[in-house]
């Protein structure tokens, strides 16, 4: 058998695999929030919390398993989908 990178302290050989070679997919994720305040009269406003957005573009995220061997490199299970939270606030 050919060695192209022998191990200089064990003398065993490495195969062409680098280092790292098992990585999954990468996480591509976004959050945005929109805000609004508007004067109602001169002590009173409202304040639109309307869009918080959690993963705003829905990317998948999925998660690979490293620890388990017999699943080893499979995904099993992704992160949560895209989250919006509302709300409105009345100041007086």
């Amino acid at each position: 058998m050919h060695c192209r990178q022998p191990d200089l302290r064990s003398g065993r050989c490495t195969g062409p695999a680098s280092r790292r070679f098992f990585h999954g997919p990468g996480i591509n994720n976004w959050d945005a929030a929109l805000e609004k305040d508007t004067r109602l009269t001169e002590g009173t406003s409202l304040e639109f919390r309307g869009g918080k957005f959690f993963n705003a573009f829905n990317h998948a995220q999925f998660i690979l398993n490293y620890a388990d061997q017999a699943n080893f490199g499979y995904v099993r299970s992704a992160n949560a989908p895209r989250i919006i939270q509302l709300g409105v606030k009345l100041l007086f």
